[in-house]
């Protein structure tokens, strides 16, 4: 069994860490995180390794993850060279290193001066690490970089039951723009959509509770009829005059926030009224694509256009 150093044990790290240790896919070396408390929270969670706060501090290990933030992966990967450089001496051979950002090739990593190096990045949340144990089965990996390293990596994960693919560096930047606009974006409209509710006298509660099974139903319906067919709403029929009124509702709201006499100053009403349009002119070829008329969508272009 291989042994793994966490380079950054926050919920990403210490998700995978206890996941590999519970199926006895590499042996848990060393922990690294600046907070000595949160290494050992690490530690906890996982059920091995050696907690530390000292990078220089940390066992010497066959396979490397530096589970850092995106900007912080160069640097840390230049911290870590001697500590690799002592390694390959006394081991003979280099340590292989990889890292779990969608966004960065694994060159990003050559500063550590090892060639064996790898990007491998989970298509999933994690948020919760305790749910994410659960739920991370199933879930897409996307590696690229070296061979030596896809090798290990690679079974690693099926280990976990997640489906692996691999890309070219050239794809990572735009795949990884695609991931986020329907994971996180699809956050942030939830709590748009949430703000609209608020405006309207409708606490978090009563509007999380009457979203959820449309929402849920709507993702399952995408994914079972794609969004052509998964589409419904006002756009699709057609309701010229409902997205009017919607639309003039925002901007009214909008309007008292500017003037300060808005009900619920906390609601960025500007952005509502901006992010609706913009999202409805983005729906009108798909909204075409599943019969709105050519006529209705002139009619909605001109909606969406009025500033």
């Amino acid at each position: 069994m291989l042994s793994l150093n966490v380079v950054g044990a926050g919920k990403l790290g210490r998700t995978l860490a206890a996941l590999w240790h519970q199926n006895s896919v590499f042996e848990i070396a060393g922990l690294f995180s600046r907070s000595t408390a949160n290494a050992h929270a690490a530690r906890d969670f996982i059920g091995a390794g050696i907690a530390v706060s000292d990078m220089n501090k940390l066992p010497a290990a066959q396979v490397w993850l530096l589970a850092v933030p995106d900007d912080q992966i160069a640097t840390m990967a230049a911290a870590l060279a001697p500590m690799i450089a002592r390694q390959q001496s006394s081991a003979g051979q280099p340590p292989m290193l990889f890292h779990c950002s969608g966004a960065l090739p694994a060159s990003v990593l050559a500063a550590s001066e090892t060639g064996l190096l790898a990007s491998a990045h989970p298509v999933h949340s994690f948020a919760d690490p305790k749910r994410s144990l659960t739920d991370l089965p199933g879930s897409t990996v996307a590696l690229e970089g070296s061979d030596e390293v896809i090798d290990v990596l690679e079974p690693a994960f099926t280990a976990l039951r997640c489906n692996c693919i691999q890309l070219s560096p050239a794809q990572k930047v735009l795949y990884h723009t695609g991931s986020v606009m329907a994971c996180n974006y699809l956050t942030v409209l939830m709590d748009l959509s949430l703000q609209v509710f608020q405006a309207a006298g409708i606490d978090n509660h009563s509007a999380m509770t009457l979203l959820e099974p449309i929402v849920v139903q709507t993702v399952k319906n995408n994914f079972a009829l794609g969004p052509t067919k998964a589409l419904t709403g006002p756009l699709v029929r057609g309701d010229v005059a409902t997205v009017a009124r919607q639309t003039k509702a925002l901007r009214a709201l909008a309007e008292s926030s500017e003037s300060g006499t808005a009900a619920t100053p906390d609601v960025d009403a500007a952005t509502l009224a901006a992010m609706y349009q913009a999202l409805g002119k983005a729906a009108l070829p798909l909204a075409e694509k599943a019969g709105l008329s050519q006529d209705a969508r002139r009619q909605l272009q001109s909606i969406f256009d009025e500033t």
